[in-house]
């Protein structure tokens, strides 16, 4: 119950902070996301983008089926990506997603967002049965209790598990321990436990398929603790069939997650055939070596088959170490901190970490270990026992420490394996030692109950009732922006050059693609990033925005990630194309789009700078169009700027009128307002027509705002009678709502319905802060 009602907290926690800000997208049944657009509403909490990317495959999965091949149009833009993440999980969010939708008779696709919410508390409950289920029945009433207090209260455990994080991770950490487990020789030395056996296959093959920074290492350790049992007089392994199920397995999932001729396939952070040819290399050189033992010496089969396994092991070693795809040693920053919790420190390693944590901190991390050797300890000076348990033993110690050195996440592993390994051989040692450890583990407990009350910032899950964070708050923006942006430009499919957190937003929130986001699989659209923000000539920027089919540029001015892309000139007086965007000075081709950043607390006074690519403009055009965009922002001073430079520069120029004239307005300069007026007056007068319809709207919005109401009357009924809706497309928020309100005002209809429910639609928030 403690276990549940912690989860159920950190659940209502995450699930009302979904709630605040934008509403939901309207429903649709026929789309693959149970909204319009293909948009969604889910937020989460933890590791935003890797969970939006589950929600996101599952759904897909979901649409075209489990075994078809996909690519991803969301990222990468336009190539888009293979889909590598293991479908094994995938199933499984959408078995539970399936459970959702029977139970509140939703459609499935809508399930699985509510299915991210809940799989963590079902993993944990799982889990959670099976380890103490294993226990009792393996070790007796008195190991379950301790482990479920253990499993309970220790932060590191429970700190996997996160309501609205979906991960793989979690379970395949959960498999490489139970592999590690399964490796346990039995006290006496018999029995159907065994390093190399086909339960140990089935669990390092599943955390394998799930992540190979989890599963790898724990067919490696497999494979040293079954030389070493080997060696200390214990059962001989059974290597082969170890290796040929482990290897089947592997090739397996591999063959089941995509097409053997899919050349992504050759990223080893997700499951790859090298993994089974190197499974098998291990099983080979462990056959061969138990030959060589029983013969005592090296006879020409044994020499083939050491061979033979290394030459499978070699492939991976090389593709490792010479093409730079570092697989299971990739130092993600999901390996560089204990727990999933994505707001905590990152550790190189375990030294590291020991230099930074607090005393309570490493006292209860460090007992495990102590725990562990204790027991090898006391195995060691019981006399007439045989020293091949605590050599077993401290070959699994001596594995998981240099793995938790370099890796801290497994360290968590080790923590978890205590306390089988304790209740494993405690009958084993001597009474005295056995009440010492009794002892010392109550002690533990006890405390351990006083420290996980508040066991500090960096392994507390937010609850029920708690503050929100600024990452939170920052989520809220981006889902905000993501529903808006999409909507702004119906029937364009939007492609946006944004910082990659926003761009995980815009493809989950707003069916959006993007060039780049937090994937790892982003790597060529980072590349196509940082060419465009480096660039020095606007030539060379627009060709590759171009190519990639970019329409929107889009800048936070609290993102930290795009000025890291941005490779400085080493040209005297060039600036970067971020630079200038940076200081409004921008290409013909861009085309600014006026947002307003939600009133938020931290971010009050931010901007989120958005620009569209369009066809190459005039410069009086697009400084005009920049004075329009300031007004809008209700940013007065750099308006009057630009429009004193307008005044310098184009004095004649039509569109340079109406800009002007929207500048004095809005600075109620009635002087230099009736001057520009009368220019635009004698304009409709004479008939001229500008080249553009939006411009030819903003002329008649600035009329009817200087009370020309006539003039405005009879270009605003010129406007509605050729109206389109890829003309209303091109008008700004503010634009469309005064057209809609001088239509209304002035009792000029729409040519139709369509017409008039789009420029509604996108005048919508100036709508609803008028009421």
């Amino acid at each position: 119950m403690f276990i549940l009602r912690a989860d159920l907290s950190h659940l209502a926690w995450v699930d009302g902070l979904a709630r605040e800000g934008s509403p939901p997208p309207p429903l649709e049944a026929s789309s693959k996301t149970g909204y319009a657009h293909d948009q969604r509403h889910f937020l989460g909490a933890h590791d935003r983008g890797e969970s939006w990317r589950w929600i996101s495959a599952t759904q897909t999965l979901l649409a075209e089926g489990f075994l078809a091949e996909i690519r991803l149009d969301e990222d990468n833009a336009p190539e888009g990506r293979p889909l590598l993440a293991p479908r094994a999980y995938a199933a499984w969010l959408a078995s539970v997603a399936w459970v959702v939708s029977v139970f509140t008779d939703v459609p499935v696709a809508l399930g699985v967002e509510r299915a991210a919410l809940w799989e963590p508390v079902v993993a944990h409950l799982l889990i959670f049965a099976i380890t103490v289920g294993f226990l009792g029945r393996r070790h007796g009433h008195a190991a379950a209790g301790l482990g479920a207090l253990f499993f309970a209260l220790f932060p590191p455990i429970s700190a996997q598990f996160l309501p609205g994080a979906p991960t793989a991770r979690t379970w395949a950490l959960f498999f490489a321990a139970a592999a590690l487990v399964r490796a346990l020789p039995r006290a006496d030395g018999k029995g159907r436990s065994s390093p190399c056996g086909a339960a140990s296959a089935v669990f390092a093959g599943l955390a394998l398929w799930l992540d190979p920074a989890f599963g790898f290492p724990a067919v490696l350790v497999c494979a040293v603790v079954g030389v070493v049992s080997a060696h200390a007089g214990f059962e001989m392994p059974r290597f082969g069939r170890w290796g040929a199920i482990g290897a089947a397995f592997t090739l397996a999932a591999w063959l089941v997650d995509r097409a053997p001729w899919d050349t992504a396939a050759g990223e080893l952070r997700f499951v790859h055939p090298l993994y089974a040819a190197a499974w098998a290399g291990l099983a080979l050189v462990g056959v061969s070596w138990v030959r060589m033992r029983r013969a005592a010496r090296i006879g020409f089969p044994t020499a083939a088959g050491l061979v033979a396994g290394l030459a499978l092991i070699a492939p991976l070693v090389y593709v490792q170490f010479a093409e730079d795809y570092p697989g299971w040693l990739h130092a993600g920053a999901s390996m560089r901190r204990f727990t999933a919790l994505d707001e905590t420190r990152l550790f190189a390693s375990t030294f590291e970490w020991l230099t930074q944590a607090g005393v309570g901190e490493r006292f209860f991390l460090l007992a495990p270990f102590a725990a562990l050797v204790a027991v090898a300890t006391a195995l060691w000076r019981k006399d007439g026992l045989a020293r091949g348990l605590p050599l077993v033993l401290a070959s699994i110690v001596v594995a998981l420490l240099l793995l938790a050195v370099f890796r801290v996440r497994w360290g968590v592993i080790a923590m978890a394996l205590a306390l089988p390994v304790c209740a494993a051989y405690a009958a084993s040692v001597s009474t005295n030692a056995r009440r010492g450890i009794g002892a010392s583990a109550g002690l533990f407990l006890f405390a351990l109950l006083a420290w996980s009350k508040d066991p500090g910032a960096a392994w507390t899950r937010p609850v029920a009732g708690g503050e929100w964070r600024r990452s939170d708050l920052e989520a809220l923006i981006h889902r905000q922006f993501s529903h808006w942006l999409p909507l702004r430009t119906p029937g364009i499919e939007v492609t946006a050059l944004a910082p990659p957190v926003l761009s995980d937003s815009l493809a989950f929130h707003g069916g959006a693609r993007a060039l780049a986001s937090t994937a790892w699989e982003s790597h060529v659209g980072l590349v196509a990033t940082s060419r465009i923000l480096s660039s020095l000539e606007s030539s060379e920027a627009e060709a590759v925005l171009q190519n990639r089919q970019v329409t929107h540029i889009v800048l936070a001015s609290w993102d930290a990630a795009l000025p890291l892309l941005v490779r400085k000139p080493d040209v005297p007086g060039k600036d970067t194309l971020y630079d200038r965007l940076d200081r409004w000075v921008f290409p013909l081709y861009l085309r600014p789009i006026p947002y307003h950043v939600p009133a938020t607390p931290g971010f009050l006074g931010q901007k989120l700078a958005v620009f569209r690519v369009v066809p190459p403009q005039d410069e009086a055009l697009s400084l005009a169009r920049l004075a329009e965009y300031f007004v809008e922002l209700e940013r007065p001073e750099p308006a009057a700027a630009v429009a004193r430079v307008l005044a310098e520069a184009f004095p004649d120029d039509s569109n340079a009128a109406v800009a002007r004239a929207l500048v004095h307005l809005d600075a109620d300069d009635r002087k230099a307002s009736e001057r520009e007026l009368e220019r635009l007056e004698a304009d409709v007068a004479a008939g001229r027509v500008p080249f553009s319809w939006d411009r030819r709207v903003q002329r008649t919005v600035v009329l009817a705002l200087g009370r020309r109401t006539e003039a405005a009357r009879r270009e605003l009924e010129a406007c509605l009678a050729s109206v389109e809706p890829a003309d209303l497309i091109e008008l700004t928020p503010l634009q469309a709502h005064r057209l809609v309100v001088l239509a209304r005002g002035l009792g000029i209809p729409f040519p139709n319905t369509q017409t008039a429910d789009l420029a509604t639609r996108l005048g919508a928030q100036y709508a609803a802060a008028s009421r």
